[in-house]
């Protein structure tokens, strides 16, 4: 799949990128929640959706030369305080409130809630779950009861647990070793109510959990991106290095390249060796 030429995104719609002001630092365990005011209202904001990232381009002048690829972990526009948004960032980047950024985004196609409430189950690993944060609050929101499984190898890269809490129905935390049965084990007990799984990990253990879902005939539905993995360098579509072979579906045999076409997609894409 040849590369596209720059962020064109749907509906033609070309970013650029915008001035965002630090508000806000909550540190929570390995991450730093990050509370951004954009100013004014920026429409490729208005529907933005967890799934999707942003893009920090480098500032040579201050010695980062690579970009630097956020998930986004919320976003809200009104009329009296323009764009507001949250991002996951990994702790120790010493930023504070005052501080400035430019960001490129929302990029990507992100996780779309169900049209009718439904009991869900959303599945993650580490860094990975970022965007299951946003996800749990927005399907609670639609009336939606929520079940997880997140697994880490360090309790610190369980991000904002109290918060999960509040809004999820139940909680289970895992490994990676365990994050299977850990997941064959939700779907026993809540499998026969589950309207659609959600999942969001490192590609290493996509196929795995994947598998498992579609092996219950359940709605599945995954994000293919790392934005942990070194290989993803650029978040527009010109480095290759998110792209995924899909196994499954219309475009069975065709490369995906995650941060255009994903990162979120239908799970049966990816069943099997997705790598």
């Amino acid at each position: 799949m040849g590369a596209r030429r720059g962020p064109v995104r749907e509906a033609g719609t070309v970013l650029q990128t915008v001035p965002a002001e630090v508000v806000s630092v909550r540190y929570a365990g390995r991450f730093d929640v990050v509370g951004l005011t954009l100013g004014e209202q920026h429409p490729s904001w208005a529907h933005a959706r967890p799934g999707q990232f942003v893009l920090e381009p480098g500032d040579p002048s201050a010695g980062a030369v690579r970009a630097r690829l956020h998930w986004l972990a919320g976003a809200d526009q009104d009329p009296v305080h323009g764009t507001t948004a949250e991002l996951v960032l990994p702790a120790g980047r010493s930023l504070a409130p005052g501080a400035r950024l430019r960001l490129l985004g929302p990029l990507g196609h992100g996780f779309s809630a169900p049209r009718e409430p439904v009991e869900v189950l959303l599945v993650g690993h580490e860094g990975g779950a970022v965007p299951l944060r946003w996800l749990t609050a927005r399907l609670r929101a639609r009336g939606c009861v929520v079940h997880l499984v997140l697994s880490a190898d360090d309790p610190e890269l369980h991000l904002d647990l109290p918060f999960l809490r509040r809004h999820a129905r139940t909680v289970v935390l895992t490994t990676s070793e365990d994050l299977g049965p850990a997941l064959t084990r939700s779907l026993d007990e809540h499998g026969d109510r589950l309207g659609v799984v959600y999942a969001a990990a490192p590609g290493r253990l996509v196929p795995a959990l994947v598998g498992t879902v579609a092996a219950r005939g359940l709605a599945c539905r995954v994000s293919t991106l790392d934005l942990a993995d070194p290989s993803v360098l650029c978040g527009t579509g010109l480095c290759g290095g998110c792209d995924v072979v899909l196994l499954g579906g219309p475009r069975a045999g065709q490369v995906l390249r995650s941060c255009l076409e994903g990162p979120v997609v239908p799970g049966e894409w990816l069943a099997g060796d997705a790598r």
